[in-house]
């Protein structure tokens, strides 16, 4: 049995693909996808096709857009035989609500999402904002379609979007960053490169289950493992205490932010 409306996917690339992982798991009612390949879709994919053309016919509750944003701007016009009774929750890097407000009039109900690609396993972090025009009962749509792919954050304020995709739309990206580096050095210091990835990926992989089972800080998790004198704490220093890892990551936050920004204008 569907858990989840019929929807309209527009793009399958890395992220919508993810997504949709997550919704077939779930369950959805009669839903077609747009992409420019044919997908041959994981199951369960019953009542759902990857298709060229949209029937005329077809009513969904709600249309993603989940295409390459340089390309939103020719395709959307399109979508009008199908946009009348469906939110629109846009994917789209960089486009704000005044540039979605542009494209689909005054009274289109659009939501602004920002997920990352753990949502194909359930654990994604979706970032979310509301146009004016959304209902009640539309922002119940889309909250059931994406915590479908894990935990959503409804922001106060469209400002607070930059940043949220910096940290979490970015975020896998600099984990998967961490695990690369440990594992290359690993190997500087000699270990073979089979040792290196396990020691690295497992490290990473154990220590975000540990901190999604725990109540606690990730500070109080992080000050268990470098006890005072310890091995740990001697490396933990060098990162902190020399500002390294925060002065960095604080750059590389407000680096991504501002691209965010840059590609709204």
């Amino acid at each position: 049995m569907a858990n989840l409306p019929s929807i309209l996917l527009i793009g399958c690339g890395h992220m919508g693909h993810a997504m949709l992982k997550g919704w077939l798991k779930k369950g959805l009612e009669t839903s077609v996808i747009v992409h420019r390949h044919t997908l041959e879709l994981p199951p369960p994919h019953q009542h759902v096709k990857s298709i060229a053309e949209i029937p005329k016919s077809f009513k969904p509750k709600a249309i993603i857009l989940a295409m390459k944003p340089a390309q939103a701007a020719e395709i959307i016009p399109s979508l009008a035989p199908w946009t009348k009774e469906a939110v629109i929750l846009s994917v789209l890097g960089g486009r704000d609500l005044a540039w979605l407000k542009n494209q689909f009039g005054d009274q289109q109900p659009v939501v602004r999402v920002m997920p990352n690609t753990p949502s194909e396993l359930g654990l994604g972090m979706t970032s979310v904002v509301a146009g004016p025009t959304v209902t009640d009962q539309q922002k119940q749509l889309a909250d059931d379609l994406l915590h479908a792919v894990g935990e959503v954050a409804w922001l106060d304020s469209e400002k607070e979007m930059d940043v949220a995709t910096a940290i979490a739309g970015c975020g896998p990206a600099y984990i998967f960053l961490l695990a690369e580096l440990l594992q290359k050095v690993g190997e500087e210091k000699g270990l073979s490169t089979e040792l290196a990835r396990l020691l690295a990926r497992q490290t990473v992989i154990g220590s975000a289950a540990l901190l999604g089972n725990s109540s606690q800080e990730s500070e109080a998790l992080r000050k268990a493992v470098a006890t005072p004198g310890g091995i740990t704490e001697r490396a933990v220093n060098v990162l902190i205490d020399s500002k390294a890892w925060p002065d960095s990551l604080s750059k590389a936050i407000q680096a991504a932010a501002d691209r965010s920004k840059e590609m709204a204008s």
